[in-house]
């Protein structure tokens, strides 16, 4: 491991960066942009359920860590630099746990777009945060 040490992560970033992704997916899936799309095709209510906010407050935070350690790892130096690391990310991570749904869980192919463009837009923006915020 090259030399990282957890006092070098800027904090503050970290939490406008935990902030975004969560917003972002909010944003995401208001009725008018994916959500009335994402309830037709999951047959759920589209309301957040209290038992879904606190794992989504860890795991999102839980993302953003991992995130800006690989971002300080890979001695990241700016946004663009930060956006690549999330997005190679995204595809190595998010993307194949995503088609598993798509082709073991038979789940409809504009659902597996609509999950995976609010990952790539939340982890996109925060991964520019964290490496130009540092």
């Amino acid at each position: 491991m090259q030399n990282f040490q957890f006092s070098e992560i800027n904090l503050p970033a970290v939490l406008v960066a935990w902030v975004i992704h969560i917003v972002s997916g909010l944003i995401w899936f208001q009725p008018k942009l994916f959500g009335n799309e994402w309830s037709k095709l999951t047959g759920k209510d589209l309301k957040p359920a209290i038992n879904w906010l606190v794992p989504a407050i860890i795991g999102h935070f839980a993302m953003i860590l991992v995130l800006v350690i690989l971002i300080r790892m890979t001695n990241a130096q700016d946004g663009m630099s930060g956006l690549f690391i999330g997005i190679l990310t995204w595809i190595g991570f998010i993307v194949p746990m995503e088609i598993g749904e798509l082709v073991w869980e038979k789940n409809p192919f504009r659902l597996f777009l609509i999950r995976i463009g609010n990952q790539l837009i939340g982890i996109a923006a925060s991964a520019y945060i964290l490496g130009a915020w540092q």
